[in-house]
């Protein structure tokens, strides 16, 4: 028996050995496809199991990696570390390329991809929910290796998410998940943003703080929630009717879109201005409301900071280039995006290694920022704040 095992391990270890031979000495190369485990046992005469054993071997060495549904393949070397690294093709799928804050969680992910030597495939639906089912279809279609998404609002691409679980495809949610599916994702702390946000406000003597919410979703929820609690510890009455959703406008565009942006941020500023006791505060979910509310609030020749205080979420790139820069709600889009990634290939080793996949969710800081719409730098400058 024990000369049996011992003919065994000589057979599996020769394997093993041989194929990492012509990893190193060039004639495999990085990106070709390694025998399959049928091909090995048949070489070798060694059962499936061991051949499956030599392949793991190698996979935990860095040296092979598997596609699911294409086989295994030889790693890159990462230069100057003497460790090899997987190539593996993530698809993004986004719901607007040119929107600026999903432009610099992009910019993240395609960094963090370069640096692990990834193909980023990105994959944009314009808003439009349908071509992002489509999108999310397609890539359990072509087995790619994992996929990022970063939803639309709302719950209308639950059914495709689902079908990409029961797929066994790695994936990650970026910005916003949802509590019925258990799945990977990346974001940050929005009930603390929404608290500190009315905070705030609060601090400035702000007791009538409206807020435009937004599309109903995790992010918008937290964010609202961190309001409502804002007010309670201040024990400042919460009226409903200054909490604006999206969905109570009929925009003017018509269609169906579903990103809260300027103009409905604009529409609904000009809802809250009809009002007999209108707020002197405004709580925006993002920073595209917050530069529609800005307009709406200028067109009735009303003045920002002194007359209505806005504070927005996200922090745009343009933030320091406007009229009246922003008080927002800083969140760390490129960090958000680099951790996407990370997560991923996580995920992807977990399954190519045969370990039972966990579910990560990473939750970030996130910093609220002074600028010229709220009113404190005014005051700290009439009242010598350090």
């Amino acid at each position: 028996m024990a000369i049996l095992k011992k003919k065994l391990s000589f057979v599996y270890e020769k394997a093993e050995q041989e194929i990492e031979a012509q990893i190193l000495d060039g004639r495999l190369k990085a990106g070709d496809c390694v025998l399959s485990e049928n091909a090995i046992c048949s070489i070798y005469g060694i059962s499936r199991r061991s051949a499956r054993s030599a392949i793991e071997n190698l996979i935990r060495k860095g040296l092979l990696y598997r596609r699911p549904g294409k086989g295994t393949f030889v790693s890159s070397l990462k230069s100057g570390t003497g460790n090899r690294i997987a190539e593996f093709s993530i698809a993004l799928i986004i719901p607007d390329i040119s929107d600026l804050f999903i432009l610099k969680i992009c910019e993240g992910i395609q960094a963090a991809a370069n640096q692990y030597n990834c193909n980023l495939v990105i994959k944009t639906s314009n808003g439009d929910i349908d071509r992002e089912n489509q999108n999310i279809h397609y890539s359990i279609q072509r087995q790619e290796d994992g996929v990022i998404i970063f939803p639309n609002y709302g719950r209308f691409n639950v059914e495709e998410l689902w079908r990409l679980k029961d797929s066994g495809l790695p994936f990650v949610l970026i910005d916003r998940y949802f509590e019925d599916i258990d799945t990977n994702y990346v974001g940050v702390d929005n009930i603390r943003g929404g608290y500190l946000a009315t905070s705030h406000l609060i601090r400035l003597g702000h007791r009538r703080i409206a807020h435009l919410y937004g599309s109903r979703g995790s992010a918008n929820d937290g964010r609202l929630a961190g309001y409502r609690q804002a007010l309670s510890d201040n024990e400042i009455p919460c009226n409903e009717k200054w909490i604006r959703r999206f969905e109570d406008l009929a925009l003017k565009s018509g269609g169906s879109r579903f990103e809260p942006d300027v103009e409905c941020g604009y529409e609904n500023m000009k809802h809250l201005l009809r009002f007999s006791e209108i707020p002197t505060a405004v709580f925006a979910g993002n920073d595209y409301q917050a530069l529609g509310a800005v307009k709406a609030i200028k067109e009735q020749r009303l003045r920002i900071p002194e007359d209505i205080a806005i504070v927005g979420f996200d922090e745009l790139t343009i933030n320091p280039f406007l009229e009246i820069p922003l008080t927002t709600i800083r969140q760390p889009q490129y960090e958000i995006g680099r951790n996407a990634v990370e997560i991923l290939l996580r995920k992807i080793a977990e399954q190519d290694t045969g370990k039972r996949a966990s579910t990560e969710r990473i939750i970030l800081p996130v910093e609220l920022v002074i600028g010229a719409s709220c009113g404190a730098k005014c005051r700290k400058r009439r009242h010598g704040w350090a």
